[in-house]
């Protein structure tokens, strides 16, 4: 063959007929390939296991598990979203090798495995389509994509340093990425709003006392976003906080994606006592569940407990009174609510309906300033397991209690119980 020649010409310059017609069926088939092989090396991450028995609760059934146990902090990560699998199955952990930046691990459940995915922190979740976004460490930082049903990674962007968030929500079709918060002048933030398909990036809003919104789309479809108010909060980008929020203390709205519209919600002063600044979405239900004022002094414990509401209502219904629940979860069903206690550091499961719950286990935390130390309990997408942290061993490490079906049973007894008869 003569330089230059082509290798699907013939002498005369003529092509194969054959290769041509095949040429689209062989750039599918490889490309197929290289899916399976890359889906093939995700699934075959080396494995270690550190699992432990605890405990199982007397009361509850509940089987408890640490599931982490090396001597290094490792975490649950924050609650609100869903960090499962769609079927329950695998849960993603974030780890902190000390003086290294943190890593994203994830723990199959049914059995105890750990796999390492890569430094890396964990960031928001659609659990309905298995994905998990999280950012790499700078100076090159990098949005990835981890799919929890093959542990397969892919690159979704590069992000420019002044363009970081600090917090990210997607949304559960993955059509949209909400970033921010982002200083604008004294105490007014921006929130950015990505297009996923093509990145592109507009400003979804501008609010006041939102330097932590602890942002959270509606999982039922609806393109809104729940957003949480700090007024007269104090924050600067050099020092952080210097003021949580002032003597309002913390309130809710609504974010209309894309037009960026604002509902204020009836939560917090004047409506409800103080709000804990943990709520989060009822499942699909279109219905909001928030808790309030935890550390309040015990005359004025009433006030405390757990409260829903419908967003379009004037008010919202306390379904638990004289309680000190603090950090909130809700069931993916929308039915249960799962809860601790700052004093005793126990874990409960409620009915979303009637406000009646069941102690399931102690997590026997120490709470201390940290966020790591927090139980944060969350259950998952198949209502099997309610997992959380715990730094009883004095290092902050993730637990597993499964829940026995006989527990909702008798949770879902409860429920159906006509209340008791007022005096």
């Amino acid at each position: 063959m003569q330089q230059g020649t082509h290798p699907r010409k013939a002498a005369s310059g003529r092509r194969f007929p054959f290769y041509d017609a095949m040429k689209p069926s062989l750039k599918l088939l490889i490309s197929l390939m290289s899916t399976l092989i890359s889906a093939s090396m995700a699934a075959e991450r080396v494995a270690v296991r550190e699992a432990i028995p605890v405990e199982v609760d007397t009361e509850s059934g509940a089987v408890v598990v640490q599931i982490t146990s090396q001597p290094v902090i490792s975490t649950n990560v924050h609650m609100e979203q869903r960090f499962a699998s769609a079927d329950g199955r695998r849960i993603a952990i974030e780890r902190q090798p000390f003086g290294q930046p943190p890593e994203l691990w994830v723990c199959d459940l049914k059995t105890t495995r750990l796999y390492r995915i890569g430094a890396g922190r964990a960031m928001t979740a659609s659990f309905t389509r298995n994905a998990v976004y999280y950012l790499t460490p700078p100076p090159k930082t990098r949005l990835m994509r981890l799919n929890l049903a093959d542990l397969s990674t892919r690159e979704i962007m590069a992000l420019a340093p002044d363009a970081l968030p600090r917090k990210l929500a997607v949304s559960p079709d993955e059509r949209w990425l909400v970033a921010g918060p982002f200083l604008v002048r004294d105490n007014v933030f921006r929130l950015d709003l990505i297009e996923l398909v093509n990145g592109k990036r507009t400003t979804l809003c501008e609010l006041a006392d939102i330097p932590n919104p602890h942002p959270q789309f509606d999982p039922g479809g609806c393109a809104r976003l729940l957003v949480q108010v700090n007024r007269g909060s104090r924050f600067s980008a050099g020092a952080g906080f210097q003021k949580l929020s002032g003597p309002q203390g913390a309130t809710l709205c609504l974010v209309a994606v894309p037009s960026g519209e604002v509902t204020p919600l009836p939560v917090g002063l004047p409506d409800t006592p103080f709000i804990s600044g943990h709520s989060t979405w009822a499942g699909q239900s279109g219905r909001v569940v928030f808790t309030t004022a935890p550390g309040v002094h015990d005359s004025l414990l009433a006030g405390t407990g757990v409260y829903r509401l419908t967003p379009g209502e004037a008010r919202p219904v306390q379904i638990v009174s004289g309680q000190p629940f603090n950090h909130l979860a809700v069931s993916d069903d929308g039915r249960f609510f799962i809860v601790d206690d700052y004093r005793t550091q126990t874990i409960h499961i409620g009915g979303v309906e009637t406000g009646r719950f069941l102690k399931l286990c102690d997590s026997r935390t120490r709470q201390g300033k940290p966020q790591y130390t927090h139980a944060h309990p969350y259950l998952t997408p198949d209502n099997r397991h309610v997992i959380f942290n715990s730094n009883v061993t004095g290092v902050t490490q993730v637990y597993a209690a499964t829940v026995p079906a006989a527990f909702l049973d008798k949770l879902a007894r409860l429920e159906n119980e006509e209340p008791e008869s007022q005096p």
